[in-house]
């Protein structure tokens, strides 16, 4: 019951970002601080699928390199993405973090090998697209649902 309304809420703001990042190419703080803040604030809620300690870590290890990334690459990758990282990562820890990066990643590049013109791709949707997995499916191999 936990885990599905911290997916729910997840959904929610990772949807309303998506739209926006698609037509502005922007990540607002207005909304990504709130979304982080609350994948932290559902880390003390039993049954969520995190500790705070995880979810803590997953905002920091989110934020931070790809800040570093956003401030020297300004043009490319905005403080938006790496602070919706930090989100994904405080709702999803660390390892669901690593699935969202890697599977928006993946995304995102096919996007940008399939489209006819060229340019900047909104990495916020493939993004949230990947942080889905990445917030499942360690709840599974925690439970043992993944493991034989």
């Amino acid at each position: 019951m936990i885990f599905g309304a911290k997916i729910l809420l997840y959904a929610l703001f990772a949807t309303r970002l998506s739209l926006i990042d698609l037509r502005t190419f922007r990540l607002p703080h207005r909304l990504t601080l709130p979304m982080a803040g609350s994948g932290i604030l559902f880390s003390f809620v039993p049954g969520n699928g995190l500790s705070p300690w995880e979810s803590l870590l997953g905002f920091v290890v989110g934020i931070v390199p790809l800040g570093i990334l956003a401030h020297r690459r300004s043009a490319s990758f905005g403080f938006g993405d790496a602070v919706f990282a930090g989100a994904i990562g405080a709702f999803s820890g660390v390892l669901g973090l690593g699935i969202a990066l890697l599977g928006g990643g993946i995304l995102a590049l096919i996007v940008f090998r399939v489209r006819k013109e060229r340019g900047l791709v909104a990495f916020g949707p493939w993004l949230a697209a990947g942080g889905l997995p990445g917030l499942v499916l360690p709840m599974l191999m925690r439970n043992g649902f993944l493991v034989y």
